[in-house]
């Protein structure tokens, strides 16, 4: 897709909404309440009341459709495409280390999880995305994610010890070889979760940048969509600050 000049810059862009994307309905949700659905792409109901559209109006709903369906399924993929294979891999790693499995890592992992899961969400037939800035998708994966995986490691490091600790009670070895072996895995394991998120960060950042024409357009299309259905300026799900 060519990328017109002026997406090349910075664009401020909300989703006012959460999104629900499968094969045959788009859900605009607020508060875990479908709001607005749009069945097929091209017949609309808003709060569960079916809105009669003329056939030009329709055409004007099922663009609105397709450039949701254009943007958010990707932005989704992108986010959740080996974060979850990047925390198994942190998982296997550490419980290497020792004969038990630490559970404390598994705990704070199932925090990550969650976090992610909030704001991004794909199954076999569906796509998540939750109301955020996607100006602002960076930080999350830099900052909030980050610091959640950092923790979860080093917030285990107590556990393996002890488990190190109780190995070497029971058979002989070296056991400040195994520490500083630990150690050692510890910063390699930092720097490549750091590598990866900052990766993963400026990836969103580039597509967020690429459809910023794309979702100035489909703002465009919801504005005329809701001056034919004023009810639908309830559920503004496009901003552009």
């Amino acid at each position: 897709m060519a990328i017109p000049l002026q997406a090349a810059g910075k664009c401020d862009v909300e989703l006012g909404h959460g999104l629900i994307i499968t094969d045959s309905v788009i859900r605009i949700v607020d508060k875990n309440q479908t709001r607005v659905q749009i069945n097929n792409d091209n017949q609309l109901l808003i709060k569960g009341k079916w809105i009669q559209l003329s056939d030009q109006d329709t055409q004007l709903l099922n663009e609105y459709a397709l450039g949701i369906r254009d943007t958010v399924p990707e932005l989704v993929n992108l986010a959740t495409d080996g974060v979850n294979l990047g925390l198994s891999a942190i998982e296997q790693v550490v419980e290497g280390m020792s004969d038990n499995d630490p559970e404390v890592l598994k705990t704070q992992l199932q925090y990550v999880e969650r976090a992610l899961m909030d704001k991004f969400k794909r199954g076999e037939d569906f796509y998540f995305i939750a109301p955020q800035s996607l100006s602002k998708i960076d930080d999350f994966f830099t900052k909030e994610i980050s610091e959640r995986i950092h923790s979860a490691v080093h917030g285990s490091l107590g556990a393996i010890l002890v488990s190190v600790g109780d190995a070497f009670k029971a058979r002989e070895g070296n056991i400040e070889d195994r520490f500083s072996d630990m150690g050692q895995r510890m910063e390699i394991i930092s720097r490549e979760i750091d590598k990866s998120l900052k990766k993963k960060a400026y990836q969103l950042e580039e597509k967020a940048d690429e459809y910023c024409e794309c979702l100035n357009a489909l703002d465009k299309t919801e504005t005329r969509l809701q001056s034919i259905v004023p009810s639908l300026a309830a559920y503004d799900l496009v901003q552009i600050r």
